[in-house]
């Protein structure tokens, strides 16, 4: 709904504009542009929505679990895996969140305060980790019975 929103934002006042000046042949607007300008004004504004949207519908959060720690990347924004070692983790949990009460949004989201640092994409729930530096990260999930098992394994290696 966002989308169309924003498309429509876009199209209908230049398709006004251009409506204005060709066919009711008055000048559209206090400093007019002229037909040509609106035209490609238009469509460049259209092609960057697209190309916004085009990496919005890329994003994908991965998650990686090995004996080695956790690693995330979030292309294409982030594409370089970032490690979190077993060494650094003082706690877990898988929890519900708000994404936004908590988070201000989806996405990568660096809150200083109270709830940390999050990498999501879409849904409520996700890995909750207490890092010993005293830092809070939050990993969103959709399969939280795999991770959940995933984590209760490497965390169960550190403990002996």
């Amino acid at each position: 709904m966002i989308l169309i929103l924003a498309g429509l934002t876009i199209i209908v006042p230049f398709s006004i504009g251009i409506y204005t000046q060709e066919v009711l042949h008055k000048p559209f607007g206090e400093n007019p542009m002229s037909t040509e300008g609106l035209i490609v004004t238009g469509v460049f504004s259209v092609l960057l929505l697209g190309i916004i949207l085009l990496v919005v519908a890329r994003l994908k959060l991965r998650t990686k679990i090995t004996n080695e720690g956790i690693f995330i990347a979030y292309p294409p924004i982030r594409k370089k895996w970032k490690k979190i070692s077993v060494e650094g983790i003082e706690k877990y949990e898988i929890r519900q969140y708000r994404a936004i009460r908590e988070f201000g949004g989806y996405g990568i989201r660096k809150r200083r305060w109270r709830h940390g640092v999050a990498y999501t994409v879409s849904g409520n729930v996700g890995l909750q980790l207490w890092l010993k530096n005293g830092k809070k990260l939050l990993i969103g999930t959709q399969k939280k019975l795999a991770i959940k098992s995933a984590m209760d394994k490497l965390m169960e290696g550190e403990r002996e």
